[in-house]
């Protein structure tokens, strides 16, 4: 089935297929709706996965019209739930509250190459365990082909609102959620250097031995070639494990774009201003791609605040969790500050270092996040103590040497393979760059004695 809705040529097939899915796997009034009259269409174009908008009509008398066309056991069921449907909507003239109204229709698309299937299930499990404590979209429905998952009428974080203080305090409650997590899966920390030696072999017998498509291309790629890094990677594991930074269950990939605010409950339905591509799992560094993101008053803001005054935040983008040090996921998401990935033009992407997060700003971000990370792990929370928030800063700072390692390889791994239009080569290098750099001032702090990070005060947030 799964196939032959990405191969079907004509909107009205597709239709058809996802009507049958969402007959097969929901309740109420999808088992009686004509597929004709569902709310289709296609928003993602990304290369992974085939995802699709499928919603009940607005009308409710359109609800009761489908009839089979063969008849079978299955055809008696649909007409006996069609007759309840009918007589729920004489009585109240309104949905179940139970159904789902609108839903997102995830069909996977590659799924050949080295495990490549271990990765989907692996990623389902997850999907499922968050969608259980409500840290992603729920869960509807799950087949051999893909899964219904909900719809959520929310669109990503801009990379300047990752500084708003409500924001980041947010996002630093539901990082700590995701971190005090059992995840059942290996508790090695291992991921990181798997990953990272599996795409070097990428791109040492490929991508580095292309040829680039115009002279800036053929630069940057003579200069990434002349890089060692099975020695980067080497030094870099070494020195990472003289930094104490406990394993958790981490999202390793919270930027922006996996980051979404949930629209106003009261105008959701009308405005339909989701930002379709934030769900597509595989281009994270290029989540733009297709769509436009309208600019955004930081104002807008307060219109998705709830009633408590906390902004209302979903985390997408479950492909690269995994058991990893809490150092790399809170460093990672530091260094996304300084990278804007809207730029219309090439590379498509903005880069400002200066935008990255103070040492105020990060202190409160880790002071936010120790305090709720201790209230789920303990059944006596503690308020985190000022040798707490220095020692996690230590991490941090280590720790951003593998964040800018880690995506520099990514790109050179994408670089001549996707279809997505995104300065990939450049990135490459910029993040290089940026790790020299660090990796300099690292290597000078350790050889003169100096302390990784100059002890902080109480923050008053």
């Amino acid at each position: 089935m799964a196939k032959k809705l990405q191969m079907c040529g004509t909107e009205a097939e597709m239709r058809e297929v996802a009507a049958r899915i969402c007959r097969n796997y929901l309740h109420g009034a999808w088992k009686s709706v004509d597929p004709t009259e569902l709310e289709f269409r296609r928003i993602s174009g990304g290369l992974s996965n085939f995802l699709y908008y499928v919603a009940l009509p607005e009308d409710p008398s359109k609800l009761c019209t489908f009839t089979k066309r063969e008849s079978s056991p299955e055809t008696e069921l649909e007409t006996a739930a069609s007759k309840l449907v009918k007589k729920s909507m004489a009585r109240s003239n309104s949905f179940s509250i139970e159904e789902p109204k609108k839903v997102l229709l995830r069909i996977y698309g590659q799924v050949h190459g080295e495990r490549a299937m271990d990765a989907i299930v692996t990623e389902s499990v997850i999907f499922t365990l968050l969608s259980e404590r409500r840290l992603g979209p729920k869960l509807h429905g799950v087949f051999s082909g893909g899964r219904i998952e909900e719809y959520i009428p929310a669109r990503p974080l801009l990379t300047r609102e990752l500084a708003e203080p409500a924001l980041s305090m947010k996002i630093a409650e539901k990082m700590a959620a995701i971190h005090s997590m059992d995840i059942p899966l290996s508790k090695e920390p291992n991921w990181l250097w798997k990953t990272m030696w599996k795409w070097l072999k990428i791109c040492k017998d490929e991508r580095l031995n292309t040829v680039g498509k115009n002279e800036e291309e053929q630069r940057i790629i003579k200069q990434l070639k002349s890089i060692d890094f099975n020695k980067e990677i080497d030094w870099l594991k070494k020195f990472l494990a003289t930094v104490e930074s406990p394993v958790v269950f981490c999202h390793n990939d919270m930027q922006e774009g996996n980051i979404l605010m949930l629209e106003d409950s009261a105008n959701a339905d009308d405005e339909m201003t989701t930002i379709f591509q934030a769900y597509d799992v595989e281009h994270h560094k290029s989540s733009k791609e297709n769509y436009h993101l309208d600019e955004i008053s930081s104002d807008s803001i307060s219109s998705h605040i709830s009633d408590s005054g906390e902004p209302k935040l979903f985390l997408i983008d479950f492909e690269y969790c995994a058991y990893n040090h809490r150092g790399f996921d809170i460093a990672n998401h530091f260094q996304e500050w300084a990278y804007d990935y809207t730029n219309d033009a090439h590379p498509f992407y903005h880069e400002c270092r200066d935008d990255c997060p103070t040492l105020e700003q990060k202190e409160i971000f880790i002071k936010e996040y120790l305090k709720h990370y201790s209230s789920n792990v303990s059944e006596e929370p503690q308020e985190p103590s000022i040798d707490d928030v220095n020692h996690l800063l230590n991490e941090v700072e280590a720790f951003a040497l593998a964040s800018h390692l880690f995506w520099t390889l990514w790109s050179i791994v994408n670089a001549s393979k996707s279809q997505i239009p995104f300065g990939y080569w450049e990135y490459a290098l910029s993040r290089f760059e940026t790790y020299q750099r660090l990796k300099i001032e690292v290597i000078k702090k350790d050889n003169c004695g100096l302390p990784q990070k100059r002890k902080i005060c109480e923050v008053d947030i």
